[in-house]
């Protein structure tokens, strides 16, 4: 009777330690999808972004991200220009969504916002995956900034 005790409890033990297991395993699946193709960035596309940007009247500077289909855009308003901002915005990313029909088009003029995607934009793009994973989380969370 002991013995049986024994080793239900053993066995008890055995498959409680390995729940524990499957569920990491699952947390290390959901992160996976968002890296399944190893994420790119579209140097060129960002110049073309940048160029139609600045086109537009009162724009001082434009810096752009695009990583895969998310295009990240901040534009730098001053002086007077300031009042007419929401018009800009609108302007830029209306252009930007024709010209880049395939592509998510965030444009933002939020001061920080715009340090941080220069200082991305400024550092070369990894050719480690899981670094490119890093950037690209990174740009999701810019991108939730972006929103709101």
């Amino acid at each position: 009777m002991r013995t049986i005790l024994a080793i239900l409890a053993i066995a008890l033990v055995m498959t409680g330690c390995s729940g524990k297991n499957n569920a990491q395993t699952q947390q290390q699946n959901k992160a996976e999808p968002l890296c399944t193709p190893v994420p790119v960035r579209h140097a060129e596309w960002e110049e073309q972004a940048k160029a139609i940007a600045a086109k537009v009247d009162g724009i001082d500077e434009v810096v752009a991200v695009q990583i895969d289909n998310d295009l990240n855009l901040a534009i730098k308003v001053s002086n007077f220009n300031r009042f007419k901002l929401q018009s800009i915005e609108k302007e830029v990313a209306g252009k930007l969504k024709t010209a880049f029909p395939d592509s998510k088009v965030h444009v933002t003029s939020d001061k920080k916002l715009f340090m941080d995607l220069q200082s991305m934009s400024g550092t070369p793009w990894p050719t480690d995956v899981k670094e490119a994973c890093q950037k690209k989380k990174a740009a999701k969370e810019l991108e939730k900034k972006m929103k709101g």
